[in-house]
């Protein structure tokens, strides 16, 4: 399914780069993070064994969760509160905090063994023969582990520096980096939030991938395009 809602300042003939969000526009996140928390627990059972004796991995997720709260001065940079959450678990139980980088590093290689939606690659490979690409993604997975990052011109991930999606930062310093107005930048990804509110935030064109037939948020301004699959795009681009 392919639509286009109308909207007057929508214009395929004007864009000249595209940017991606990441998780659950090109690749299913919940099973990924499912598998990255459970190898993380296993490191604890083998390297922190009291931590594994004192947690369930339901209780590790609520430690995590009240770690925003502890260090609200992170934001969402994920990579962050993570690393700041370890640091506090370890020296509560004795343990070395510098082992805080080891225990991450298990989770970010797990968390970055992403199974890719059917036509990802197909479609990189279609749109990086025409336009500049880039990722703007909350998240904080490692496209050179995934395997893509090539595709990509650039890449902004939120951290320390630059406020999540839907602020607009990481959309403008990307239009800046390839010296683009907010018109030739198509944003595609799943949040409408996140994506098509923070792509309007920032003036650029916005497709939303919209793969589960979901109705849009009526309380939201609509995007300026919607496809169902990912092969749409290519369509959609080519016309």
């Amino acid at each position: 399914m392919l639509t286009r809602p109308g909207l007057t300042e929508a214009s395929l003939d004007s864009i000249q780069a595209v940017s991606f969000d990441l998780d659950d526009t090109l690749w299913h996140c919940e099973p990924v993070i499912i598998k990255a928390e459970a190898a993380l627990y296993r490191w604890h059972q083998e390297n922190t064994p009291a931590i594994a004796a004192a947690h369930t991995p339901t209780s590790l997720q609520a430690h995590r969760t009240a770690m925003r709260s502890r260090f609200p001065h992170f934001g969402n940079c994920v990579t962050a509160l993570r690393l700041a959450g370890l640091r506090v678990l370890l020296k509560q139980f004795g343990y070395p905090e510098s082992l805080a980088e080891e225990a991450f590093g298990v989770f970010y290689k797990a968390r970055s063994e992403v199974v890719l939606y059917d036509g990802t690659l197909d479609l990189l490979k279609a749109l990086k023969s025409r336009y500049r690409l880039a990722a703007i993604t909350n998240g904080n997975a490692d496209l050179d582990l995934i395997g893509i990052a090539d595709y990509f011109d650039v890449v902004y991930a939120a951290g320390l520096q630059l406020a999540p999606k839907p602020q607009p930062d990481m959309f403008r310093c990307c239009l800046e980096h390839l010296n683009i107005g907010g018109q030739a930048l198509l944003h595609i990804g799943d949040n409408p939030v996140a994506d098509v509110s923070g792509g309007h935030n920032a003036g650029v064109q916005t497709l939303w991938f919209n793969q589960y037939n979901e109705s849009w948020p009526e309380q939201l301004p609509r995007p300026h395009f919607q496809v169902q699959c990912l092969s749409d795009i290519v369509t959609l681009l080519s016309e």
